[in-house]
């Protein structure tokens, strides 16, 4: 997997300055493209796989576009910017992570051109051995091999803004129009987290410092700013770049919007500062394309894409009926999207807009629909509320649980009938086994709870931060910082997991101490009974495929979205919630 090129994907890594050389800009194109600078594909054979050319031989499919590497299972790619090949300066170490064994890369002595030469032409390493048949012989020219050198000598080479010889300088985003009992949740939460690691850090409690991480000197501290944006989106660019420049950040940590967040995505981008999984249901279209910033999933896209695969059998007509806030018009379009994409276009007939002045336009849409049509609603619970007054369908109806919360509670009882919920998180009894840590943090830290899964996020988001920056060592360069999350957060995850059984298989109430007396028939009933409800939990915890509101949360090379689906179950006709086993859809 991790030899297949990143199709379509142009990336640009930080470099030593902002105008390259024309032997950086070919070495540039070589390494990202597998275009040499005569416009020919780089070509290259591979044992047991023959010839490669062009992006499928380009050097960051391995390398990465940072230079530092990475890893898939048991294989590590080491580093080869400039300084790790070529020296200059401290050796570069990068954590190998086979699985959890934070293994590192082994420094060597500095290449010179003729050796770096024939690394590239015959796969020969400078101390002689042979590499591995992973590595591709190319057939370069001299000028080529010059280009290339040119080039890795430029990467991860600078210390990028926000970053200091002993802190980290990190901020949140929170736009506009957010609810102020949410918002002060959100700051209470993150700056609750984010000053717990600095206690850790400072103190060393809990968190072992490496010797490896003593002598690099890098552990740090994090400092966290908050730009509260105003305003029109359209002047969100200009406040960010004001505040970026005042005071220099190397990522945005989460972050909360009502709606709109393209503004803070495109600079993230253009200021290639990484953006950290923020809590937002309306993900900029074209997210899955940027190289910066990571999101929890594509919002109400997601629940747009598996209502289109799961219509892929039914031949009627589909009917939207969209509330008026942005993130159900944005759901609309996003299915609208699809359709189109996917050719199926012609079945969609006009949306209806659910206006409270206007539900007589409801009504007559609704009432034209058949038992072979599909009703799909992006509607907010109080607009769900309001179908009370629309006779119901024999047509499918889809409702997406993004807008309309936990199992669509304010849906009227004739709706629940033929109604299928779209819903991103674990179902509800899951989800409690998967935040245990979570309500235990969130009790012991006496953050008052507001709104589960934006802080349960919050949470996630910053904690996942500070195992990724760690693992960097000092490395801190924010291309690498991507492809760590890219190759490390399924593996986060699964120690979150780890710790939380070990955990309670040593707590004391597993542990009961003998006793000297004779239980009597009623205690021991009472003991079998809570001996059993005992490994039925821990068999639920074993079972968990994380410690999110998700079912599970992993990235891929080039992957942007963590939560890849959603479940889709059939609500329950007679009461609240739903009927059946839910089914996992990943589009």
């Amino acid at each position: 997997l991790m030899l297949l090129p990143l199709i379509g994907a142009v990336w640009a890594p930080t470099v030593a300055n902002a105008d390259p050389t024309a032997e950086e800009a070919a070495g540039r194109r070589i390494y990202l493209e597998g275009v040499l600078p005569d416009g020919q594909p780089l070509r290259g054979t591979r044992a047991g796989v023959g010839e490669v050319s062009g992006q499928a031989a380009a050097c960051v499919a391995c390398h990465r576009p940072s230079g530092l590497g990475m890893t898939e299972g048991n294989v590590g790619i080491p580093p080869i910017s400039g300084q790790a090949l070529f020296g200059g300066g401290d050796p570069v170490y990068v954590r190998m992570d086979f699985r959890f064994n934070p293994g590192l890369s082994t420094p060597h002595a500095p290449y010179d051109e003729v050796s770096f030469a024939a690394a590239l032409r015959s796969g020969r390493h400078l101390t002689g051995r042979v590499m591995d048949v992973l590595m591709p012989r190319y057939v370069l020219s001299d000028a080529e091999v010059q280009a290339i050198s040119a080039y890795l000598r430029t990467l991860s080479s600078v210390r990028p803004p926000g970053i200091s010889d002993d802190t980290i300088h990190l901020a949140t985003v929170i736009a506009p129009g957010v609810d102020e009992k949410r918002r002060q949740a959100f700051i209470h939460t993150l700056t609750t987290v984010v000053n717990q690691m600095n206690l850790n850090v400072v103190s060393g409690l809990r968190q072992k410092i490496s010797i490896i991480e003593r002598r690099l000197q890098s552990r740090h501290k994090l400092t966290l700013d908050i730009w509260e944006l105003t305003g029109p989106s359209s002047s969100w660019a200009e406040q960010m770049a004001d505040k970026q420049k005042a005071h220099p950040v190397f990522a945005i940590l989460s972050g909360l919007a009502k709606d709109e967040w393209q503004p803070v995505q495109d600079f993230c981008e253009v200021n290639r500062v990484g953006c950290w999984f923020p809590s937002v249901d309306l993900v900029p279209t074209g997210a899955e394309k940027g190289r910066y910033s990571l999101y929890f999933s594509s919002g109400v896209a997601t629940d747009a894409d598996v209502i289109e695969h799961t219509l892929r059998t039914s031949h009627g007509r589909i009917m939207q009926l969209v509330g008026s806030d942005p993130v159900a018009r944005g759901g609309g379009s996003a299915l609208r999207r699809k359709l189109t994409e996917e050719g199926r276009d012609a079945r969609l007939v006009p949306d209806v807009v659910m206006d409270i002045n206007r539900l007589d336009d409801a009504n007559r849409a609704v009432a034209a629909l058949s038992a072979n049509d599909t009703l799909v609603l992006w509607l907010r619970p109080d607009d769900l509320a309001r179908l009370d007054a629309i006779p119901t369908s024999a047509a499918q109806v889809f409702v997406s649980a993004t807008l309309a919360g936990d199992e669509a509670k304010a849906l009227p009882k004739p709706w629940r009938n033929h109604t299928l919920l779209v819903q991103q998180l674990e179902p509800l009894s899951r989800r409690n086994i998967n935040l245990e840590r979570f309500d235990a943090w969130q009790a012991a830290s006496r953050v008052p709870l507001v709104d589960r899964r934006m802080q349960s996020e919050v949470y996630f988001s910053a904690r996942s931060l500070v195992a990724t920056l760690r693992s960097m060592l000092n490395n801190l360069h924010t291309d690498y910082l991507i492809e760590r999350a890219e190759v490390g957060l399924s593996m986060f995850e699964e120690m979150q997991v780890q710790d939380e059984l070990q955990a309670m298989m040593m707590s004391p109430v597993n542990k009961r101490p003998p006793t000297q007396t004779m239980a009597s028939p009623a205690e021991l009933e009472a003991n079998t009974l809570a001996l059993k409800m005992q490994q039925n939990h821990l068999e639920d915890m074993r079972r968990r495929g994380g410690t999110t509101v998700y079912p599970s949360l992993s990235l891929g090379q080039g992957q942007r979205f963590a939560s890849k689906g959603a479940y889709v179950s059939r609500l329950n006709p007679e009461a609240l919630g739903t009927i059946g086993e839910p089914l996992w859809v990943v589009p």
